[in-house]
């Protein structure tokens, strides 16, 4: 467990292979490995942390929070809040469920955290938090705010995946690609490319390779967010191309909850040993 040690003092994007695949769980499991320094700091890109999911109605986690966390809210949460706290910025624009506040928990209770619509308002909340003083900021949301946010700054994310037998092809092959996209390196200013240069803004997918009689040069893709094709086609492109991102957040693990999954059954799907070392198992057993 000791790579959630290395996402200290940093903006971690908790993303995931789907809704209720363990986001907010891993979110309350790093925040109470991640206190004991500066504050910690936890917003999400929609809302977590209500009693029950707004979509499929089942319960869900609730966001634990110890004296001293900075969590961003909703107004409109702020009255059912088991929580006392002290405001230190209520922002100008509005969401669905009403104006994002900031605040500081004065003692330990149970909160709902929510999100901006955009990601400048994200760039100014993350740094309001870090003048409040922030350490780590953890943000439970959507993949596609990572890089965009992510630019220029010490930003990683953990991917959380949810594997049960239906899904089991699926959840590997998306992992492999994730691992796989992750070692693509970024397009360094004055770096000497193969030609010939192939820029693709936006979207990769199928209908926008290369037709498969081009080989050689680089292909430079916008982040890894934007990627949007199967194992099998990404394997392709790779053997055809030298491949650069834009920009690109560091992954510092993957958390998979196996359910009704052996262990040596997921990384049989998975045929990739290196890979398995970046897996974190089932982690919230351990501390329960």
């Amino acid at each position: 467990m000791d790579f959630v040690k290395s996402l200290r003092d940093r903006t971690v994007f908790i993303v995931g292979s789907r809704k209720n695949a363990g986001k907010t769980t891993f979110l309350n499991y790093a925040l109470n490995r991640l206190r004991g320094g500066a504050p910690v700091g936890a917003l999400s890109v929609g809302v977590d942390g209500e009693a029950q999911d707004q979509v499929f109605g089942n319960p869900k986690p609730q966001i634990r929070a110890e004296r001293g966390d900075l969590l961003l809210c909703a107004e409109t949460a702020l009255a059912n809040a088991d929580l006392h706290y002290e405001i230190l910025n209520v922002y100008p624009f509005r969401t669905a469920i009403g104006r994002p506040v900031l605040l500081r928990a004065l003692r330990p209770g149970r909160a709902e955290i929510s999100g901006p619509e955009n990601n400048e308002q994200l760039r100014e909340i993350l740094s309001d938090m870090r003048r409040h003083g922030a350490g780590t900021v953890l943000v439970d949301g959507a993949v596609d705010r990572i890089t965009q946010v992510a630019a220029g700054g010490r930003a990683a994310f953990v991917y959380v995946a949810r594997v049960e037998p239906e899904n089991l092809d699926s959840s590997a092959a998306a992992i492999r690609l994730i691992w796989s996209a992750s070692a693509v390196p970024l397009c360094r200013a004055g770096e000497k490319l193969p030609e010939p240069v192939f820029i693709i803004d936006g979207a990769l997918t199928p209908g926008r390779l290369p037709g498969k009689d081009v080989k050689g040069g680089t292909l430079v893709i916008e982040d890894l967010t934007k990627i949007f094709l199967s194992w099998a086609q990404w394997a392709e492109l790779k053997s055809r191309f030298e491949l650069r991102f834009g920009a690109k957040p560091d992954l510092a693990a993957f958390i998979v909850n196996l359910c009704n999954v052996s262990r040596p059954d997921f990384e049989k799907k998975l045929a990739l040993p290196a890979l398995a070392e970046r897996i974190i198992y089932n982690p919230y057993a351990v501390t329960r």
